[in-house]
Parts: structure tokens; C-alpha cells; sequence
């Protein structure tokens, strides 16, 4: 850039010979495929669950084992991958249970108990509402192999409600009712009037949507330029009001991302927008059928152990042993164990620490007591594989690459300038409440802007409504029946909350919520989690993060903040670096069958690749 301090901008090039090329040979497949096929998107991904054949193996033993390190979401999904490929796997998991952030149990100290209930084990809390877009097709094409399905998300004509704390209210995400591609330009007019809408002015927001449709994945021009500067200051370069910016993009960042708009690349931010601008589909939203854990990481589980895995729980990767060229072993135990000392437990996050008494709750998540216990593993273990999978979240990864004398290498130091990011999930009960009911009629969530706590809040205890007025689907079922409203926000801002006590964040949360209920009445109950290993999609991250083979050959590092060059974000992209670890392994011991068909993520619709041709702002 000709001014560091500065972003070039390369917005007001003209259209070159190379472009119009570009966008004649695009608009001519366009014209090939005919403007009757509904977003001409190829038949594998239009189904909810993608089906690829090939990808259904169950392959005879092929004596080569897998440590996989760590049994969050990245490695579970590589566990299932390999075994059902002949490889012996071994996930050792630091806590008490798998499945990452898609971890769930049962708190007996929340809410107001079941009268008629004597089996009653406590509500279900997890680490908040986990959204499935539409564009997950790997995720997507992973469940519906293994029978998981996903809910849909309560919704009647709409599907995002944007609320600012000035009053200002845009909803959007109709199903579509023009023809063909036309839906398209359907969808995009829509989501102009609701900008519109949300600021109060015409933002001349046509123009300014088509420099975002103008991103191309595939050139990794486009993509290291977008890596070196912010969202908003990209969004300056092509006109966005600075009102936009943190009315629309703001809460859509700290929804995604968990991290506020300034401090998130252009990268992730038009990324996240292209991939959920291929299709109606692919902008709507399921979640995970409540509460996660039991519906989705304990089948799992079943599957690891049925196909022949193991899992080694409450065991912490200290290091791995190395020679520079190959790992030779893994040292993991609890190192904080130490005899005749008063140590306890998380079992949810797998934390340690020294306390004279039982804590009322886990002083790094917030885990309730009943998940609290007495440490008593003995010293660390030594675990040997032909191959290691780090599937670790960035901070679990640093620790591990620091104590294993690996630094010295670019790979390795780079992987130690990725930071993570955190959310607090406030979750608070309202009996004898319908407040919700009759502010949001038909909405089950809204994206707050504006607020100083409030973010993606919506509400548990909301049900479906079929035409006739019967139930149909519920966000949690154990909440229904009781006339109440559960509600949830994520604090994305945590640096704004995090010395406070969990008692004075809900109230500020309540508070907050009275600006949008003011009938609301006081909580009858609330909790709060505290997660800070998320993997924020910051300024230059894109350049720092590690390709999945690292410079030791038997060594390999998956999860949504490595480099996989494949247009894909979040719970997809751990789930594409699984697979592409598994190929990876099958090419490392010569074995052809088995491979895994990636898919694009997002419907690789023509209309909007026109679309990218004519808009184009980088030639």
C-alpha cells in the first residue's frame, strides 16, 4: 500500500479486457443453465442434508493409529472420519465430557423444578444457541450420514430482526416468491429497503451491496488485500454509513464472531456475507436439537466407541515429544495434581484449581456446583501414535506448541500471535411471563445494536406455531407448559463485564432488556457462562494461520482458525479441516480408497456469479 496507515483505494478502477471476459463467459453459463432453474444450483446441494455417496465407508483396520488431541467439535467429526477409514483413534479429552462448544448438562440450581417430575435431573444449560446456516453443506452432509438432524428455528415470514436501542427496526430474510434467479434480486431489494429502514435515509445501498456480491474467494489477491484491513475500513472505501456499519454489520460481527466490528477483517466479514448470499437456503438458519449434548456429542460418542475408538477423559495435553522431524509421544495429565493438596475440577471446561472448600461455581466458565469435583488424577501419562491431531481450540494450542520447544519455526510463531475472543452467556428466568410473546410475535430472536450488553438475544421458551395454533416444535422442550420466558443474550463486549460479579451482569442485562419489554418483571432466576477460547477472525489473521500439515511430518493441527483455502467459516471450516485431515492421512500411508469429496460450501448458484463478474472491484 502506498500509505500504511491508509488502505489503497482500488474501488474506482475501471473495467478491463480480462474482467469483461470474465463476465461475458459467466453470464453465458448463466444463459446455458436457463433463467427458469430456481437459483441453478446443482442437485447435491439443494437437499437440508446433502448425500455424497462416496463418502459412506466403513474400511477394514489399516494398522496405522491417530492421537487425536482434544474431543471438541474438529475432533470428534476427524474420530468418526478416520475410523470409518481403518485407522486406530485415541481422542484424549482434557474435561469430563466431548464436544467443545456443543457441550450440555443439567443444572438442578436453575429455574423454578417440575412438581410432577420425581426423575427430574435439573434444566439443560450448554454454551449458548449454536447456529446452522444454511451454507454448512460439509456440516450438513456429516449429520444427515450419521442420521442427526437439525431444528428449525422458530420463524413465520422472516428470519433476522435487527433492533437498535434508538427504537430503529429492520426485519428481513422473506422467502422468496419471484421466479428462478429472479429470487435473487428479490432477496437483495429486500435487504435494501431494510437498510434503509434501519438507518432512516437511502444509503445508496445498491450500490455499495454490490462491491460486497463483488468478492471472489478464489483470487487470493482479493483475499490477502481484504486480510490487511478492518471491516470498517473497507466498508468507508465503498460509501457504507458509518450508521450501518454498527446498526447491521456490528451486531452480525458479535453475533458470528464474538468480537466487535473494528476489530474484524474485511475478510471474514464478506466472506461470511458471500457464502450466505448464494441462495435463500443458504441464508437460513437451524440450530442444534436442545440441549446439544445429549442430541449430538453423546450419539457421537456412542459411534467412536461402537466403531472401536477410545476416549481418555480429564486428561489435559501437556506437550509433545519430539525430534524436530518426527513426534515420538504425548505428555498429558493434570499437572496441578499434586498429593495431599485441595485441587478441584471443572468437568465442562477441564479447568483446575486450588480452592480450601467446594466453589459454589467454576471460577473460569461459571459451571455450577454440581459440576465441580475433587481432583484426583495421578501424575501425567505418555500416549504413542503413528500420527497427531491437534483439534484444540488457539489457546490450547499455544500452550501446547510453547511447552513443546517447537517455536523457532514461522509456523509455529505464528500460530502464538493468534488470539482468541470471548462471550458471556447471560441466560434469565421470567415466571408467570409472556412479555416476549408480545413484543416479538413472530420472532424467536433479535440482533441488538446499540446496547452496552445486550447481544443476539432470544428467547428458550419460544415455540413454533403451526396454521391451526397447535405446537409443533420447541426450542427446549423441558420449558414449555409453564408460561415463562428464558431468555438469552451473548455479551460479545466481555472486556465491559468481566470483573463484575454474575449477580450485577444480570441485572445490567435486565435492565437492558426492560428497554425493549419494560412490562417485564423482575428474574426469578438467572446464570452466567464465561467462554473466552473462541477463534476471533481479526485484522491479518488470515496471513498467521497454519496450514493443516505442519513442518513435522506426523504432526497436524485442525479447527475453524487454521488455513484450509477453502471459502468456508466457523462450525463448516472445522468440519472441512476434518475431512481434509483425513485425506491428508490417507495419502501419508498410500491407501486411495476411502477418500472424501469436499463441497463447496453455499450453493455455488450462476446468478450470483454474474453477479461477482460484473461488480468486481478488484482487477
Amino acid at each position: 500500500m502506498p500509505d500504511k496507515d491508509k488502505p489503497e483505494n482500488i474501488f474506482q478502477k475501471p473495467i478491463n479486457r480480462r474482467n469483461f471476459l470474465k463476465i461475458s463467459a459467466a453470464a453465458a453459463a448463466a444463459g446455458v443453465m436457463g433463467p427458469g432453474l430456481s437459483g441453478c444450483a446443482p442437485e447435491i446441494y439443494r437437499g437440508h442434508y446433502p448425500d455424497v455417496p462416496e463418502n459412506h465407508v466403513s474400511l477394514s483396520p489399516n494398522g496405522k493409529s491417530v492421537l487425536i488431541l482434544g474431543g471438541g467439535f474438529g475432533g470428534m467429526h476427524a474420530a468418526c472420519e478416520l475410523l470409518d477409514r481403518g485407522f486406530e483413534v485415541t481422542i484424549i479429552e482434557k474435561s469430563s465430557m466431548l464436544g467443545g462448544k456443543l457441550k450440555s448438562w443439567r443444572d438442578p440450581g436453575f429455574g423454578i423444578p417440575p412438581t410432577d417430575d420425581p426423575n427430574w435431573k435439573g434444566y439443560p444449560r450448554d454454551h449458548g444457541a449454536h447456529a446452522v446456516w444454511g451454507f454448512y453443506n460439509n456440516l450438513r452432509e456429516f449429520m444427515g450420514r450419521h442420521g442427526y438432524k437439525l431444528a428449525t428455528f422458530p420463524r413465520e415470514s422472516t428470519m433476522y430482526n435487527f433492533l437498535d436501542k434508538d427504537g430503529s427496526q429492520a426485519v428481513m430474510g422473506s422467502a422468496p416468491t419471484w421466479p428462478g434467479p429472479l429470487a435473487n434480486l428479490q432477496r437483495g431489494l429486500e435487504t435494501k429497503h431494510a437498510i434503509e429502514k434501519l438507518t432512516g435515509e437511502d444509503p445508496g445501498a445498491m450500490l455499495y451491496m454490490n462491491k460486497i456480491f463483488g468478492f471472489d474467494y478464489e483470487s487470493k489477491k482479493q483475499r490477502a488485500y481484504l486480510d490487511s484491513i478492518s471491516f470498517p475500513e473497507w466498508a468507508r472505501l465503498v460509501g457504507i454509513p458509518d450508521k450501518l456499519i454498527y446498526k447491521f454489520f456490528g451486531p452480525t460481527s458479535e453475533m458470528a464472531m464474538f468480537d466487535h466490528i473494528d476489530n474484524t477483517s474485511a475478510l471474514y466479514m464478506l466472506t461470511t456475507l458471500s457464502l450466505g448470499s448464494g441462495s435463500y437456503r443458504d441464508m437460513c438458519v437451524d440450530i442444534f436439537t436442545h440441549p446439544p449434548g445429549e442430541t449430538y456429542a453423546e450419539p457421537i460418542e456412542r459411534y467412536i466407541l461402537a466403531k472401536g475408538g477410545k476416549i481418555i477423559y480429564d486428561m489435559p495435553v501437556i506437550k509433545v515429544n519430539h525430534d524436530g522431524r518426527k513426534i515420538k509421544s504425548v505428555l498429558a495429565g493434570d499437572e496441578n495434581f499434586v498429593p495431599g493438596v485441595k485441587n478441584w475440577k471443572c468437568n465442562v471446561c477441564g479447568s483446575t484449581f486450588p480452592s480450601p472448600a467446594k466453589p459454589f461455581r467454576c471460577p473460569v466458565c461459571g459451571a455450577p456446583i454440581t459440576q465441580i469435583r475433587a481432583l484426583s488424577s495421578g501424575p501425567p501419562k505418555e500416549y504413542l501414535a503413528d500420527y497427531y491431531v491437534v483439534a484444540m481450540d488457539t489457546p490450547g494450542a499455544k500452550q501446547v506448541v510453547a511447552k513443546s520447544g517447537l517455536l523457532g519455526d514461522t509456523y509455529f510463531d505464528n500460530i502464538m500471535k493468534l488470539d482468541a475472543t470471548g462471550v458471556y452467556v447471560v441466560n434469565l428466568w421470567y415466571a408467570d411471563c409472556n412479555a416476549w410473546e408480545r413484543r416479538f410475535p413472530k420472532h424467536g430472536d433479535f440482533f441488538a445494536s446499540g446496547f452496552k450488553f445486550l447481544g443476539i438475544t432470544l428467547n428458550w421458551a419460544v415455540s413454533r406455531k403451526s396454521k391451526d395454533g397447535q405446537d409443533r416444535q420447541y426450542l427446549v422442550p423441558d420449558y414449555q407448559g409453564k408460561n415463562i420466558n428464558v431468555i438469552e443474550t451473548q455479551i460479545a463486549n466481555t472486556e465491559r463485564v468481566e470483573n463484575k460479579s454474575d449477580e450485577e451482569i444480570a441485572r445490567l442485562v435486565h435492565e437492558e432488556l426492560l428497554c425493549v419489554m419494560p412490562d417485564l418483571p423482575v428474574p426469578t432466576d438467572f446464570y452466567v457462562n464465561r467462554w473466552d477460547t473462541y477463534s476471533p477472525q481479526r485484522t491479518g489473521y488470515e496471513a498467521l494461520r497454519p496450514d493443516i500439515q505442519s513442518p513435522v511430518d506426523n504432526l497436524f493441527f485442525i479447527g475453524d482458525w487454521v488455513l484450509t483455502n477453502h471459502e468456508s467459516v466457523y462450525m463448516e471450516k472445522t468440519n472441512v479441516a476434518s475431512k481434509m485431515v483425513t485425506n491428508l492421512l490417507l495419502d501419508k500411508i498410500g491407501q486411495k480408497q476411502g477418500r472424501m469429496k469436499i463441497l463447496k460450501s453455499g450453493d455455488p448458484d450462476l446468478t450470483m456469479r454474474v453477479l461477482k463478474a460484473l461488480n468486481n472491484p478488484y482487477p
